[in-house]
């Protein structure tokens, strides 16, 4: 199984393509979403991992253009805060 990560922060992304790819998944990761369109064009994925925070493009634009694309792919949304927040 393919899959496109879009996810800016780069600690977070490297610990998820390794995890993934242990998990014998292969993965690309783009850090723009600009260049997850470039991506889905250029190659067929299995599904989405996709950070709703992304520069370039934000995730819920990349989502929306998903849609009305009528791309039928598996997305999984992935956001964090972007505050300094205490642990709970």
């Amino acid at each position: 199984m393919r899959i496109l990560l879009a996810e800016d922060e780069h600690a977070l992304a490297t610990w998820l393509v390794q995890a993934l790819q242990q998990s014998q998944f292969q993965v690309d990761w783009v850090n723009d979403g600009r260049l997850v369109r470039q991506s889905l064009k250029a190659t067929r994925y299995d599904a989405l991992i996709l950070d709703l925070g992304l520069p370039g493009r934000d995730g819920h634009d990349v989502h929306s253009d998903l849609r009305d694309a009528d791309l039928r792919l598996p997305v999984l949304i992935l956001t964090t805060p972007r505050t300094n927040c205490a642990p709970l």
